[in-house]
């Protein structure tokens, strides 16, 4: 993934075809072939001819401008809030998960840079100077990986640069690739956060196809970490099947065992959840696919997920380890009802664990 040579066609809104941006990531794109268009109908048009148009959505390259990038997190209906806010560049991911919700979110959106670099600047600007928090935490990676596409991009260059030394903003970039070189030229900066989405290497294989393996993963965090960035990660979705809980207890180990904790920034635990709409996508994509199969409730919010009991073992199975290396404070659920983390907070007492409300919003 991390050569760019998936990449099929270059689409080009023409109000930015002399953007410099455009410019350059097309040279480095040379021969691919480019088009320029009007307007994002004309490539969903093409794509909707495919066999498979969310496939085919990863394998061109949409380079236009965007009206407005800063959000706040949509959080699920009842789930307690982490008061996280998004930022976003970059549309769609050139990773192709079985589990993501992108697949229902988005409606033949192909892989999608906003040049218009300068827009972001200034609503930033206007958004900071507008709220009255006392500390933001804003992150890409929601709607798209935050580094699979900066080879290329370098937007996350761009951000660290535009966000360093912001007292009292964290800025988190989330990804699932390994590919960091072109930060590691880049000064860290104590409020930026790379982070990192974790699993087992057996759901890895199987359901996040084209991504990093768990060890090179946790080999760029650990370059990020000797670089002076801090890091995070997200164990999310943890997924249940035969020999999680030994898989997913080494992949924790193997965290704490190359992260030093003063590098730690936080830890998410979220298990699988998901519309219905997705189950009917993913089962078509995905035949060979087994995750959609076990026990699963429909929640107050409407998606899908393990039994409350099931969720509960899972958290708690991975805050063990965190409590015995003394990380118990690093974590927080995510996505979870209040009476979730109430009875998260009642099994782990004797150590803290971030709650709401959470330490970048207080």
């Amino acid at each position: 993934m991390q050569q760019n040579n998936w990449i099929k066609k270059i689409y080009v809104n023409r109000q930015v075809e002399n953007s410099p941006l455009v410019e350059r990531i097309i040279s480095q794109l040379k021969p691919i072939p480019v088009q320029l268009v009007e307007r994002l109908e004309e490539i969903q048009a093409e794509l909707r001819l495919a066999p498979d148009p969310i496939a085919e959505s990863k394998k061109v390259l949409f380079l236009t401008s965007e009206l407005a990038f800063i959000r706040p997190c949509p959080c699920s209906p009842g789930a307690v809030p982490c008061g996280y806010w998004t930022v976003d560049l970059n549309l769609n991911c050139p990773f192709d998960c079985s589990y993501c919700i992108l697949q229902a979110y988005f409606n033949l959106q192909p892989l999608t840079i906003a040049v218009n670099q300068g827009d972001l600047e200034s609503e930033l600007a206007a958004f900071l100077a507008g709220t009255r928090s006392k500390g933001l935490r804003i992150g890409t990676g929601e709607l798209g990986d935050s580094l699979a596409l900066e080879a290329i991009s370098g937007q996350a260059s761009f951000l660290i640069d535009l966000f360093r030394n912001k007292k009292g903003v964290w800025l988190e970039l989330k990804t699932k690739a390994a590919a960091i070189n072109s930060l590691l030229s880049t000064p860290a900066s104590e409020n930026v956060i790379l982070a990192w989405s974790l699993n087992t290497e057996r759901i890895i294989k199987i359901e996040e196809i084209g991504t990093a393996s768990p060890e090179e993963r946790l080999r760029s965090a650990e370059k990020a970490v000797e670089h002076g960035f801090k890091v995070a990660f997200h164990f999310d979705p943890i997924i249940y099947y035969s020999g999680w809980e030994k898989e997913y207890s080494e992949v924790c180990e193997g965290l704490l065992k190359i992260i030093p904790l003063a590098a730690l920034a936080w830890v998410s635990l979220g298990t699988l959840r998901f519309p219905a709409k997705l189950r009917e996508i993913a089962r078509q994509r995905f035949p060979h696919s087994s995750i959609y199969e076990e026990e699963l409730v429909r929640g107050r919010d409407g998606k899908f997920r393990y039994p409350r009991p099931l969720r509960l073992k899972i958290y708690q199975t991975l805050a063990e380890i965190f409590k015995a290396h003394d990380g118990s404070d690093k974590l927080y659920l995510c996505m979870e009802s209040p009476e979730v983390w109430e009875d998260f907070s009642k099994q782990n007492k004797k150590g803290k664990h971030l709650a709401s409300p959470f330490f970048w919003h207080e």
